[in-house]
């Protein structure tokens, strides 16, 4: 099973991701696909650093963004970094049995 992990700041944006394992080829090559297409355009489309560990297989993957886990703000990354945590979700939705997203969302502490 293939395991996804949201890393997101203290103000609860995503600022980095893991994926971890392999799984159906048609699951790992979706996932693969959308991560690989996220680090792209983040490095196309903005000027901001990262870090990316991926293993020579294509399973694992780490990415980080610095400025964004220090609290630094950029509508682009953040953008295609949530349209990754989406694309992700709608997989683990068709395909639970083959991929699990591990996202810790910030909860607002709004008492009804």
């Amino acid at each position: 099973m293939i395991k996804a992990y949201i890393s997101r700041n203290a103000l609860g944006e995503v600022c980095g991701f893991k994926i971890e394992d392999h799984g159906d080829p048609i699951v790992c090559s979706a996932v693969s696909a959308l991560c690989i297409n996220t680090v792209n355009s983040i490095e196309q489309f903005t000027d901001l650093d990262f870090s990316l560990d991926a293993s020579q297989d294509g399973g694992d993957m780490l990415f980080t963004l610095p400025y964004l886990e220090n609290g630094g703000e950029d509508e682009r990354a953040c953008l295609l970094l949530n349209s990754l945590v989406l694309g992700l979700k709608q997989i683990e939705l068709d395909y639970n049995n083959d991929l699990k997203v591990f996202d810790q969302e910030v909860q607002n502490n709004v008492k009804n």
